[in-house]
């Protein structure tokens, strides 16, 4: 099974030599990486160049290739295309979720969102860890009340300081999205190995929106990547940008611990297992078969 994710910031070129990644940079270093050893790579310089053969081998054997901005955040993906032989039964099952079972399955993934946020208040001693665990027992079917709301709202304000969710000119702001674009780039590379359209989700419903379920399926392992985050920022030293070393700590969350179905795992083993679990759920149209990661406190 694949498990490295490759993090690329120099200038370099890239290409396919013998089934590896061959990386050839400006000093003239040059590296090979076998690419069944890959699950994701981050291309932040705009000096990076690919070929079209090293791009469709990664596409076969379900590479995920993130692209960034001028300002060094994720902002475009790379993924196989409906390569899952089962595609059309994948498809079907998506086309019978009804209303109850896609209620069924928000409310499971609110809870375990709210219980991991309330995990990760506990491992920190931070205030209100008894409001968030009342909050994950009143979630109702579809998130009626909408308690993920009113947690979140309770989250941030335990964990940070002065803190607004989208404030452009917070750091820390740019740090979440940096690792949440990695959550979501997994979680839609699981996703799309298995068959699944993601454009069409269980509650996201955005038309302009092609990743819907994926927006979906990737709640619950937020608060891994806010983990990350209080740990970076910890002493407040709240720089301008983000440098190299934020960087690589946001793109390791995906080899981060955590339990699923009681048994300990990784992110990225937990969000192919979740995805599994989801595809069993979405066939039976059986909400508890749906597995899901829980943040470890310790």
């Amino acid at each position: 099974m694949s498990w490295r994710t490759i993090f690329f910031q120099n200038p370099c070129a890239l290409t396919l030599k013998n089934s590896q990644l061959h990386c050839k940079f400006q000093d003239m270093t040059v590296r090979d990486i076998p690419l069944e050893d890959i699950s994701v790579i981050v291309l932040e310089s705009n000096q990076i160049n690919l070929t079209s053969a090293l791009i469709s081998e990664c596409a076969q054997k379900n590479i995920v290739i993130f692209a960034c901005d001028a300002s060094h955040m994720p902002c475009g993906i790379y993924m196989p295309f409906n390569q899952h032989s089962r595609f059309s039964q994948i498809a079907n099952s998506q086309s019978k979720w009804d209303i109850a079972f896609k209620n069924r399955i928000w409310q499971k993934i609110v809870k375990q969102k709210i219980h991991n946020q309330a995990a990760l208040i506990k491992k920190y001693s931070f205030d209100n860890y008894e409001i968030l665990k009342g909050a994950q027992g009143r979630v109702q079917s579809g998130d009626k009340t909408n308690c993920e709301a009113f947690a979140a709202k309770v989250y941030w304000e335990s964990i940070f300081n002065e803190f607004q969710r989208n404030e452009d000119s917070d750091i820390r702001n740019s740090a979440l999205n940096y690792g949440y674009a990695i959550i979501r780039g997994a979680v839609s590379r699981s996703l799309a190995a298995s068959g699944f359209m993601m454009c069409f989700g269980v509650h996201h419903s955005n038309d302009l929106n092609a990743f819907n379920l994926s927006d979906d399926i990737m709640e619950v392992f937020r608060p891994f990547v806010d983990n990350i985050v209080i740990n970076i920022f910890k002493d407040n030293d709240l720089e301008k940008e983000l440098s190299k070393n934020h960087k690589q700590l946001l793109v390791s969350v995906l080899s981060c611990d955590c339990i699923l179905n009681s048994k300990n795992s990784n992110l990225l083993t937990s969000i192919n297992n979740t995805v599994e679990s989801f595809m069993n759920a979405s066939r039976e149209l059986n909400p508890d078969k749906l597995l899901l990661p829980e943040f470890r406190e310790q």
